[in-house]
């Protein structure tokens, strides 16, 4: 009861088939785009190992004689003159047999490069996020040491930027094209649901002679038939309605509509009750204007009965000047002493908010009470004549409570607020001796004690006041 109902958005059906179909083709398009990448990424890296194969074989070629004569100056001079004649080479490492490692150029973080530097006689590549190759530079069966070469990817880089331009220029006009596609699609499709929809609409504002034409054969037209089906179901079920609206539980309306008839069925149940009385309603009656009167009875019955219905509780009938309302009957909630208490203290906050006065000056104000218990519910009455509704000592407790308050005020016996769970605060007014009870109760008032359920109680009073009253109610209320 204490959530509030989330807005979601309304997306037609045209847009979500539309950003879905779009959504899945991007998708596609992504996941194509790299495998694409990745085969060429493959091919491009076979043409790189191939060209660095004849690079680095070249390299070792020139450097055999210098470093077999350990010249130091004619090795350098080989590599500088290397690194001139290749564009693609970005830097060497030069380990000699000596162990001692130079480096020329932009090697980068060398140190995965050195440990990784073969010294086989054929050129393979070093297992390091960059682009390095290796070979041993050997003279005969003599090794001389090591060289690793680090090639440049700019040219993969452009070919990869090339390929992601033109496949997501492609993508552009797929997904478009398809998103077009099924708008207008999905557009023919949704308009007979919107036909559907406006029907409904119709039917929900209370006019059920709607008759709609039939045309075709799929689950649309399936769904058409059903609905003028339904139609006139309900236009049956409104008549139905209005003979037995003679009933003011709501219980029997809907066994009569649920199953077709109504069986005098009598059983104990436990239930919350509550009764809110006028304070001096004998005074004030006598005092105002009839119309003045009624009209003040109905303008806070008007807002009680919200509040109470809000809660899961009902109104079982109208008293003169109180008002009994009954939880956990005729419908089904296992925590109607909780909800019946909050109803009995928004019933008081919203008699401070509609702040409607007396000829005196004194404010209008309801003494509540409330006792849950055991009682008999049933069909009571004559034959033409019945009244669904509950009797017994808890329902003459409950009244008896109303009666003992102050105006404002909710009162129970301690029993009935140990059900109500956390959130509460019990101020003992003493035991009681309450005619119809053999032994003496024990009561007090009852008052909000967390912030939740305060917000809660606010809250449902707040939309009490905001749904449409009646415009007598509303004059009377002060438009509130």
């Amino acid at each position: 009861m204490d959530a509030v109902k989330t807005y979601v958005p309304r997306i037609p059906i045209r847009w979500r088939w539309t950003m879905l179909v779009g959504f899945t083709v991007a998708l596609v398009v992504v996941f194509l785009f790299f495998v694409i990448l990745d085969i060429e990424r493959d091919a491009w890296l076979e043409s790189q190992a191939a060209q660095a194969e004849l690079q680095v074989d070249r390299l070792t070629d020139e450097l055999k004689l210098p470093m077999l004569s350990g010249s130091s100056a004619e090795t350098d001079l080989v590599v500088q003159g290397f690194l001139e004649k290749v564009p693609t080479v970005l830097g060497i490492l030069l380990r000699k047999s000596d162990g001692k490692i130079h480096s020329y150029g932009d090697v980068g973080s060398s140190g995965g490069p050195i440990a990784a530097i073969s010294v086989a006689n054929s050129v393979s590549r070093l297992p390091v996020e960059a682009l390095w190759y290796s070979k041993g530079v050997l003279y005969a069966d003599t090794s001389l040491g090591a060289v690793g070469v680090r090639f440049s990817e700019q040219a993969w880089q452009d070919i990869a930027g090339k390929l992601g331009q033109k496949i997501s220029i492609a993508a552009v006009i797929v997904v478009l094209f398809s998103a077009l596609w099924v708008y207008w699609l999905a557009g023919r499709m949704s308009k007979p649901l919107e036909m559907l929809a406006d029907a409904a609409r119709q039917v929900a504002s209370g006019d059920y002679h709607v008759d709609m034409q039939v045309s075709g054969n799929d689950e649309i037209s399936d769904a058409v038939s059903q609905f003028n089906v339904m139609a006139r179901e309900l236009a049956h079920k409104e008549k139905l309605r209005e003979e037995f609206g003679r009933y003011l539980n709501p219980k029997l309306v809907t066994d009569m509509f649920d199953g077709g008839s109504t069986r005098l069925e009598n059983h104990r149940q436990e239930v919350t009750v509550l009764f809110a009385d006028m304070v001096h309603f004998t005074s004030f009656s006598e005092s105002t204007d009839t119309s003045e009167v009624v009209n003040v009875l109905n303008t806070h019955f008007e807002v009680f009965n919200r509040i109470i219905a809000y809660y899961g509780g009902h109104v079982d009938k109208y008293i003169g000047d109180a008002v009994m309302a009954v939880f956990n009957h005729p419908f089904a909630d296992k925590d109607h002493a909780r909800h019946a208490a909050k109803a009995g203290l928004a019933i008081a906050i919203a008699c401070q908010e509609l702040a409607i006065k007396r000829s005196d000056g004194d404010p209008i104000s309801f003494r509540i009470g409330m006792n849950c218990g055991q009682a008999i519910a049933g069909n009571i009455g004559a034959a033409k004549r019945l009244e669904y509704t509950v009797i017994g000592d808890a329902v003459n407790v409950a009244s008896r409570m109303s009666g003992i308050g102050q105006g404002g005020t909710l009162v129970m016996p301690r029993a009935t607020f140990e059900s109500l769970g956390q959130g509460f605060v019990f101020e003992s007014i003493g035991e009681r001796d309450i005619k119809g009870v053999t032994v003496e109760l024990e009561l007090g008032v009852v008052s909000i004690k967390s912030k939740q359920v305060a917000r809660n109680i606010e809250h449902v009073v707040g939309l009490a006041f905001d749904l449409d009253l009646p415009e007598d109610v509303r004059q009377m209320a002060g438009e509130i």
